[in-house]
């Protein structure tokens, strides 16, 4: 597919923190779902978005085997965004493997890439891919630090290959500080703050109220945090833009009819839209409402950076009038994105 880019000029500078996430679904059609992704990009990056980040699943609703990939190619349509993984699982990969694939794409997009790496959604989400990768799930954490040291020195200098050396190409120039590590643990949070990446949060936890558990988790990492690069916290939230909560929990309820297989949360299908909403952590109504229920997030507020989704099909008009909404009606009135930087 060529897209010429000079159709769809960048309109907006970009919103420093402001950023899309993109779970893109395993359907039936998946060349069509890819294209309309990088459509959805494109039009993130005219409405100002700083960086749009895509889900990396195997053998999931989500059908983005390899984020890396399609942000190569969303590298080509777009010129200022900036497009990071959200995550990609280094237990399934070669980590130097790894390493050269994300130096390339970082070349191709002008050194745009925001590199977020993690162990693999735990619960269960991620059972099937090691068994289908032939590995242990028990072993999830030592095969995660592993990696994660291979990919370090791999990204930072050069590796050994018996008795020369040799190095990356492209070389990976300063994709290593653009390191990003999600976690839902204490002490990895810890771990990430004194290594000095930067840190992903996902919009769920296993058990309690997502707002006060996360904001255990960034104590943690600031608490730990070294190096000379600030600290940045990642986190992703789900938002459904209306005209009032009433709407919509109509325009969800919809959409659930409609093609209830992706709306699966776990705690299993959702009976109605509002247990939906309220099982995957949803802010939702119009923009004050959700401004108000953000302002009272309390890992929200500790954040710099805004990962916001929207629960419904990427093709719909309520899709993209959504992201009009969270650019200019709501993430304006949000505060001052350098919080992050106190314990």
């Amino acid at each position: 597919m060529t897209v010429d880019v000079t159709s769809h000029p960048v309109t907006s500078h970009p919103q420093r923190g402001l950023s899309l996430f993109l779970t893109i679904p395993a359907d039936g059609e998946p060349a069509r779902t890819y294209s309309q992704s990088l459509e959805v990009i494109r039009l993130a990056e005219e409405l100002g978005y700083e960086t749009a980040w895509a889900a990396e699943a195997h053998f999931t609703l989500i059908g983005l085997p390899s984020a890396l990939t399609f942000l190569a190619a969303a590298s080509q349509t777009t010129t200022t965004i900036r497009l990071g993984t959200a995550v990609v699982p280094l237990t399934f990969d070669n980590p130097i493997r790894l390493a050269e694939t994300a130096a390339l794409v970082d070349a191709l997009s002008g050194e745009r890439l925001e590199f977020g790496v993690g162990k693999g959604n735990g619960g269960g989400f991620s059972t099937v891919a090691f068994e289908a990768f032939s590995l242990s799930e028990d072993d999830r954490e030592s095969l995660y630090a592993h990696a994660l040291d291979d990919l370090r020195r791999a990204l930072g200098g050069t590796i050994a290959a018996g008795d020369k050396e040799v190095s990356l190409y492209p070389p990976p120039a300063g994709l290593l500080p653009r390191l990003w590590q999600a976690t839902g643990n204490p002490r990895t949070a810890a771990e990430i703050g004194r290594a000095g990446d930067r840190l992903l949060l996902h919009r769920l936890v296993p058990s309690g109220d997502a707002g006060e558990v996360q904001a255990g988790l960034i104590g943690d990492y600031l608490g730990a945090h070294t190096g000379e690069r600030s600290p940045r916290i990642g986190i992703s939230r789900v938002l459904l833009p209306a005209d009032s909560q009433r709407d919509a929990i109509s325009l969800l309820d919809s959409e659930l009819r409609r093609n209830p297989a992706q709306f699966v949360t776990p705690g299993g299908p959702p009976a109605t839209a509002e247990e939906f909403l309220a099982r995957s952590n949803v802010k939702y109504g119009a923009p004050n409402d959700i401004v108000e229920q953000l302002l009272a997030d309390a890992a929200f507020t500790r954040s710099t950076d805004y990962l916001f989704s929207l629960p419904l099909p990427q093709s719909s008009p309520q899709f993209r009038a959504g992201l009009r909404l969270i650019a200019q009606e709501i993430f304006p009135r949000l505060p001052a994105h350098d919080r992050a930087t106190s314990a």
